[in-house]
């Protein structure tokens, strides 16, 4: 009879041991989804705690785009949409805030509060569709097209990094645009930059898909919507091959929206006399938009005069120090494109942190900075994870609204208010954010100028370019 030998001890031992390390993976995987699960869904109820919910809540009725809905309907009836006694008549909520009527009586109305907003006259025909809503539809409409805009903006991220939709690391760029502040405070306020944002994404997408057309209409829009917002996909387009192809029919939608601007007043001229009145009102020493520490809401702002006008203490020499700065980063950056004449996400990240520094822009407009942080979130597996935990470290304080919590934590505090009295609060601690967006913006030039040698892009993590000059960095 044949003998059926048994497995020993030993090698039941090391079969066990062989089932415990291919599990132990699966487990580790399983324990990092769940964990990731649980973040994404306390950063949703952040969000929609610090943004729609305020928008649809306390500030349902005065945000950032009450004005624009009123102007909107004061330019479709051929009234003067920048004139603050025509922004009084045709205030949608009442009764109205107890300052309106008082400050577009005596003119300091643009000069404390920033209204009529100084979008330009191209906006109102793009806005039509929503002002012609009452106030109370409108409102909804407008916050669900900013949130729609989020998650827009998020997609076309993941897209443009290279990473597959039903990844880990998909869900955790995703979860990194909603707990950006700046997102947040944006959908509070119902301000327009988050939309201008995905238009601005979008027409990058579409550049990668060799849809330049689409991307030229799509780009002029954001530019009619907020210029200075969509400044970086503007310039990314332009420096791409196929920027004719770009231009073209942005110069016709370009003209296209002036035309539907001069219709409602029936060929009279534009009202760029009022428009430009509100705007050096808005700009004046210890204004709404002003950067100098004249204005007591200077720390809102994120431009890089904010940080260097109390150092410097003189405007003209801030405003020349500023826009040097901006013209060497520009310029190194074009340098390093016209040596390997690509461009890609890396690229796109380096102008959305730039375009931040020479022109007015208050904290929602960080919201840009999603850019750099879906790259850096990217690169955190790479070779280049030192310089991605950096971009990463710089942009950690943009969760939370640092310069405005410190100074309401400076009012309250005895050791904060020594301190604010301090060179050190007005050169760094309070316009902290200033300085971080351009040392995010140097890191990432560091980067960007490394030999092409020095890149490291893993296998399957690129999206396809369109040309050369269209893909992910």
């Amino acid at each position: 009879m044949w003998s059926v030998s048994r497995p020993s001890n030993r090698e039941t031992d090391i079969s066990a041991i062989q089932l415990r390390g291919m599990e132990s993976p699966r487990v580790r995987s399983r324990l990092r989804l769940l964990a990731l699960c649980l973040l994404t869904c306390l950063a949703v109820l952040e969000f929609s705690a610090r943004g729609p919910f305020r928008a649809l809540g306390s500030g349902r009725d005065f945000n950032d785009f009450i004005s624009p809905y009123a102007q909107t309907r004061l330019w479709l009836s051929g009234h003067d949409p920048y004139a603050p006694l025509n922004l009084r008549e045709r205030w949608p909520v009442f009764p109205g805030p107890t300052f309106l009527i008082k400050e577009s009586v005596d003119g300091t109305l643009p000069a404390k509060r920033g209204l009529p907003s100084p979008y330009l006259e191209s906006a109102f025909p793009l806005l039509l569709p929503i002002a012609e809503l009452p106030w109370r539809s409108a409102i909804w409409v407008w916050v669900l097209t900013c949130l729609l805009a989020v998650f827009v903006v998020a997609a076309i991220l993941i897209h443009l990094a290279g990473v597959r939709r039903r990844s880990q690391l998909a869900l955790i760029i995703f979860v990194a645009v909603l707990l950006l502040a700046p997102m947040q405070t944006a959908i509070a306020a119902s301000n327009i930059v988050t939309v201008v944002i995905a238009l601005g994404m979008i027409g990058v997408f579409c550049l990668t898909k060799n849809r330049a057309g689409t991307a030229g209409v799509l780009l002029t829009i954001a530019i009619a919507l907020k210029p200075t917002v969509a400044l970086p996909f503007a310039i990314y387009a332009l420096v791409s091959r196929n920027r004719i192809k770009v231009i073209t029919p942005a110069i016709v939608t370009a003209i296209l929206l002036l035309f539907l601007s001069i219709i409602p007043q029936h060929g009279r001229t534009l009202w760029w006399k009022s428009f430009l009145a509100n705007n050096q009102s808005m700009f004046a020493p210890g204004a709404i938009d002003d950067f100098s520490t004249a204005n007591p809401l200077h720390f809102q702002l994120v431009n890089l005069q904010a940080a260097l006008f109390p150092i410097l203490q003189k405007r003209a020499l801030t405003q020349f120090g500023t826009g040097l700065i901006f013209v060497v980063l520009i310029a190194f950056w074009f340098r390093a494109v016209c040596r390997d004449g690509q461009l890609g996400l890396l690229d796109l990240a380096i102008l959305a942190t730039a375009a931040l520094l020479p022109v007015y822009h208050r904290f929602t407009d960080a919201g840009l900075l999603a850019v750099p942080v879906a790259w850096a979130l990217r690169e955190m597996q790479g070779e280049r994870r030192g310089f991605a935990a950096g971009c990463l470290l710089l942009a950690s304080p943009f969760l939370i609204p640092g310069a405005t919590m410190l100074q309401e934590f400076s009012r309250r505090s005895a050791i904060l208010e020594n301190l604010s009295r301090s060179r050190w609060w007005d050169w760094f601690i309070l316009p902290h954010e200033c300085w971080l967006i351009l040392m995010l913006c140097v890191v990432l030039l560091t980067v960007r100028s490394l030999p092409r040698g020095h890149k490291l892009v893993q296998p399957g993590r690129e999206s396809q370019p369109a040309n050369r000059t269209v893909g992910p960095q």
